[in-house]
């Protein structure tokens, strides 16, 4: 097998070439590099004479000098890049040509050499819908700032959240598909799945794609719902019986307001006639005919619930009044048989529960209710609709997705099936849709028999979540809580989940952005031309043959030199840190065992810039006072961390440490003066210059 690697006289590049050539010895190596101030063939003397290596110096934004190295080529690797942040600061362009430019370049020629693979080192579908504090919405629907209903991943309560950001995209190609008797849904393989730790029962964040490996993957059960209690209900006690009325209302009440004028006796206004009819001890009396208001208006708020003598929760409401001490009355007609009463506070409560049946609803303040009274709530509704079984009838379609967010909140799983009725009374051909929502407590688990793949073509979408990165969802009638893809690859926050595969990009540096823009090329000529391509991006690296404008080799030339280190704020900026050689072998798995069109990432250890700063200093018997505090530089990131669970699938494991590979990374420069001295001398403090280029 024959590979090119692009920018192989570079740290990472020669590490590679010098791994793959020892694991690989029968491959022939390409290498193809410009030279530049990062590019040093001194790294790869230990391999000049193998006669499977070959050196080309040229640059990749040349398309000849391309054609000429990539024949014959099986897979090419590309590390060429423009890498150095402060540079980028100094001179933006330059990146955008490497980068991007270069990066278009190399992938032209692969598609018309017809390369086997190009690695670059570098949702839902259209039917599902959110629940939001507006009702089902679709991602067309969904708008910055709308609530949306997620599980908070520390505590399992259930929380209100604001949307972001809506991400939408076409998309052809895989989607994992599950359908179950009380699941559906249908995501991208790389989509982040909310379930529960079978051991911890802590919630944890799994790719969709991994669910095919795991027998069972459980879903997130036992969650809790907080809730409050408005005000304007407070008068309303005992509460519990009036959210279980409200719930009877809701599925078998309605309500009659009349107007009816008679002639006046007094000629007054009711509020004149309170304060006019009384003595001095506060008695009513007879005054006459004393005001001109011929007319007085008599207003009635009448209350109604159809609920018949016999059925079974006839006597618990009678209760509930009582409790209230509501005079109410029972009648029993040719319309049926009922309790009504009179009250102007419960009609305007009642108001808000919609008028006909098929705009019942649950007034909003209702849903928001503690988990103790929406189960009162949810008992009056199902004794409303008069049925034993675990199933709710409606012909409200907001009623009865309503009642699934309350079965979700009382931690119930609902399912939605909507049945058309086609039935007859008397002449008349009565024709609608009833909406039957059935629930249990059965909990949910995801069997990898049940996960399968599946074509698709169409839309997909997202939402960016603020805080819980999850949102309920909801599909062909069946809800679940599913994770969202979070938008970061820029700077992440101290408590902020690390970066996955499928995260997107926010670069902050005029570098960052370039090697964004060469990613989106690569997958782009995957979707557009079927280029069979690989992607991995990864952490910082440190290893040998370090270029000395980099943090750890620079600020060990510093300390050997007897020069102070620069360190940008108090040093609390954090990053991740991979062993180049852990790299090299990361990318080995890749090439051998990665999907084509995949994205991995691979993971190092997290450290402060201090505490990287403190193991130098300890490891050279040196102290504190050899660090010089400085600003930070333009666009500097407070946080990068990735998440490698993906990769860790193909069976890598990082078999490197800082802890114990630092020292020996001191030690060969102790030793190899002579590689890196030269390129210490005379060059400029490239950082400082980049810090005084642009002001803010």
């Amino acid at each position: 097998m024959k590979l090119l690697i692009t920018g192989g006289a570079g740290f990472i590049g020669s590490n590679f070439i010098r791994y793959w050539l020892k694991n690989h010895p029968k491959d022939q190596i390409v290498n193809l590099d410009a030279l530049t101030y990062a590019g040093h063939l001194e790294s790869l003397k230990d391999v000049e004479g193998n006669p499977n290596y070959k050196f080309i110096k040229g640059n990749i934004i040349d398309p000849k000098t391309v054609e000429s190295a990539i024949l014959g080529v099986d897979i090419i690797v590309h590390f060429a890049a423009e890498s150095h942040v402060d540079r980028s600061i100094i001179d933006p362009l330059q990146f955008v040509k490497t980068n991007v430019l270069g990066t278009a370049v190399l992938l032209n020629a692969a598609l018309e050499a017809k390369v086997k693979r190009f690695h670059h080192v570098s949702c839902y579908d259209q039917n599902t819908l959110a629940f939001t504090k507006r009702g089902l919405k679709s991602f067309n629907e969904i708008k910055i700032g709308d609530l949306v209903l997620s599980i908070n991943p520390v505590n399992k309560i259930l929380e209100w959240k604001p949307v972001e950001k809506v991400i939408v995209q076409d998309y052809k190609g895989r989607m994992i598909k599950v359908r179950t008797k009380t699941t559906d849904f249908m995501v991208t393989p790389n989509h982040r799945m909310l379930f529960q730790a079978k051991k911890s029962k802590k919630l944890i964040f799994k790719e969709a794609e991994n669910m095919k490996t795991d027998a069972i993957n459980k879903l997130p059960k036992y969650y809790d719902w907080k809730g409050t209690i408005p005000d304007k209900i407070r008068k309303f006690e005992p509460l519990q019986d009036f959210a279980y009325l409200l719930g009877i209302f809701i599925g078998d009440g309605f309500l009659s307001y009349q107007e009816r004028s008679r002639p006046s006796l007094t000629g007054l206004s009711k509020l004149q006639y309170l304060h006019l009819a009384r003595d001095d001890m506060g008695k009513f009396i007879s005054i006459g005919m004393v005001g001109n208001q011929e007319t007085a208006t008599m207003k009635s708020w009448r209350i109604f619930l159809d609920i018949p003598v016999k059925d079974e929760c006839r006597s618990k409401c009678e209760q509930s009044l009582t409790n209230f001490g509501i005079n109410w009355h029972a009648h029993k007609g040719k319309a049926g048989e009922h309790i009504y009463f009179s009250s102007r506070k419960w009609f305007e409560i009642f108001k808000q529960c919609g008028k006909g049946a098929k705009k019942k609803q649950i007034p909003f303040w209702a849903l928001n209710l503690p988990q103790y009274l929406l189960k009162e709530l949810f008992l009056g509704l199902l004794d409303s609709d008069g049925s034993r079984r675990r199933v709710f009838y409606t012909s409200s379609k907001k009623l009865a997705h309503q009642f699934m967010e309350l079965c979700v909140k009382l931690n119930f799983s609902p399912t939605l099936l909507i049945r058309h009725t086609d039935s007859m009374i008397g002449n008349r051909k009565i024709q609608g849709f009833s909406y039957v929502v059935s629930f249990g407590r059965q909990w949910r688990d995801i069997r990898k028999n049940t996960v399968r793949d599946i074509s698709y073509r169409g839309k997909i979408w997202c939402l960016k979540v603020k805080d819980n990165k999850n949102f309920l969802t909801f599909r062909e009638g069946r809800t679940m809580f599913c994770g969202n893809t979070d938008e970061v690859y820029g700077e992440l926050g101290l408590k902020d989940p690390s970066f996955t595969e499928n995260t997107s990009y926010t670069p902050r540096t005029p570098y960052s952005a370039s090697k964004a823009g060469s990613d989106h090329l690569v997958r782009a000529y995957f979707e557009t031309y079927g280029l069979p391509i690989t992607i991995t991006n990864c952490a910082n690296n440190y290893g040998f043959y370090h270029d000395p404008e980099k943090l750890i080799p620079r600020f060990i030339t510093n300390l050997l030199m007897g020069q102070k280190v620069p360190l940008m704020g108090q040093g609390e900026n954090i990053r991740e840190w991979l062993h180049v050689e852990d790299h090299a072998e990361a990318i080995d798995f890749v090439l051998q065992k990665g999907k084509i069109g995949e994205t991995y990432l691979i993971q190092g250890e997290e450290r402060t810039n201090m505490e990287i700063t403190k193991m130098l200093l300890q490891t050279l018997n040196l102290g504190e006072s050899m660090i010089e505090f400085v600003d930070h530089r333009l666009g500097h990131d407070f946080r990068y961390a990735i998440n490698g669970e993906k990769l860790k699938v193909l069976g890598w494991v990082r078999k490197h440490s800082l802890a114990e590979d630092l020292p020996k990374v001191v030690q060969w420069y102790r030793q190899n003066e002579w590689w890196w001295k030269p390129l210490k001398q005379g060059r400029p403090n490239v950082d400082s210059s980049a810090q005084k280029s642009f002001k803010r």
